[in-house]
């Protein structure tokens, strides 16, 4: 992938004097400015467009047509007084969600939560809105190392929902609703969260979320009809901070997964949302070579539904591995596939149905993979430079 100098603003015109090399690229994501393994998305008119945050704002990658081997970018949408770090995330109705930080004096932490939409693939985002800080007043002089990540996420109805943290506080949230009317943050306790919340959407219009704690990870949910979030429980299950990603693997069941502190492997997590005292499942998946939070994604191979899951493995190359969905009694073997990445290989199914593994590599250039569909089990083309 050449290096390039044009970027995307508004109105989608290129400009000048914006330097978005392949270093620069990896650079970003190899110091954590991605965080997690979700981004890689479909679009509703099937076109996949991977996301990556950097120093000047969002770089982002877009599929020329379903299922094609030409890609678009990497465009930059660049953010004023940006910190560099941002969440995204996809409602079922198609739009992406960013959420980020800007640098804001006299914030909490001099920072403040600001977000955007991607509408239709390929299109220029939103403006950047503007959502303030929660915690403004209460910071002790310690805010900056306290105060968390925002991270953002829609229901079902079409309700947007953004959640920040702040170590010796509390965990804060704050609704639109699907007209478009934002309420007032809410808290929703938990002043020892530690990290950033994962929320999953589900088909039923619930939403759970997980984070963790010095003793474990806490567990959230609200059903479409609830007003607020409500604990589910804080179950003493040791993770590694900033491993926990989750998926839903039914009707309203939403598996989380992280890594265990032992020896590094991952864990998969699944309680019922729905009050019923079914036991909650704890299955550890293997992977103990690998790193950092897993990239999951439900696909149908040779007609069965199963949960894929990819990870930054030994020496850093990505590893994937497959079993049937909520099947996790079965076990999951992991294969290396491909070279050494940056930051955390992300997984989606295109257009076509295939699984596509995606990574960026070490010179900045994003590399992906499709499933090879002759190949009866979970097997793999080339991996290709996109451009």
């Amino acid at each position: 992938m050449a290096r390039r100098k044009r970027a995307v603003v508004g109105a989608g015109v290129p400009v000048s004097g914006q330097d978005l090399s392949g270093p620069g690229v990896a650079a970003a994501v190899g110091s954590g400015s991605t965080p997690t393994a979700s981004w890689l998305f479909l679009g509703r008119d099937g076109r996949l467009t991977a996301y990556c945050s950097v120093p000047e704002g969002i770089a982002r990658w877009t599929e020329s047509e379903p299922g094609s081997t030409r890609w678009i970018g990497p465009e930059l949408f660049p953010v004023d007084d940006w910190t560099g770090y941002a969440v995204f995330s996809q409602g079922s109705d198609g739009y992406v969600y960013f959420a980020g930080m800007r640098y804001r004096e006299g914030a909490m932490g001099g920072r403040e939560i600001v977000f955007a939409t991607q509408f239709q693939t390929g299109r220029p985002l939103s403006g950047w809105h503007v959502l303030g800080n929660p915690f403004r007043g209460e910071d002790d002089g310690t805010a900056s190392e306290r105060l968390g990540h925002p991270f953002v996420a829609a229901d079902g109805s079409g309700a947007l929902h953004v959640f920040i943290h702040c170590l010796g506080h509390s965990v804060r949230t704050r609704r639109r609703d699907p007209g478009g009317n934002w309420e007032s943050w809410a808290g929703m306790d938990n002043r020892w969260v530690r990290t950033p919340l994962v929320a999953v959407p589900t088909s039923t219009g619930s939403i759970q979320a997980l984070a963790t704690y010095s003793k474990g990870v806490v567990h959230w949910a609200r059903d479409a009809s609830d007003k607020a979030f409500r604990l589910l429980g804080r179950p003493a299950q040791p993770a590694v901070e900033l491993t926990h990603t989750g998926l839903e693997t039914g009707p309203g069941s939403v598996t989380f997964y992280w890594r265990h502190p032992a020896d590094g492997q991952v864990v998969a997590y699944r309680a019922q949302a729905d009050g019923s005292n079914a036991p909650a499942v704890l299955t550890s998946l293997g992977g103990a070579a690998g790193e950092g939070p897993v990239g999951a994604v439900r696909a149908s191979i040779n007609g069965y539904d199963c949960t894929v899951l990819v990870q930054r493995g030994a020496h850093g190359a990505p590893e994937v591995a497959a079993y049937p969905t909520e099947g996790e009694v079965y076990g999951t073997w992991w294969a290396p596939v491909g070279e050494a990445c940056v930051g955390w290989p992300a997984v989606q199914v295109d257009g076509m149905g295939r699984v596509v593994l995606a990574t960026i590599r070490p010179d900045g250039a994003l590399w992906v993979t499709r499933q090879d569909m002759l190949d009866p089990g979970l097997a793999f083309e080339a991996w290709r430079e996109v451009g």
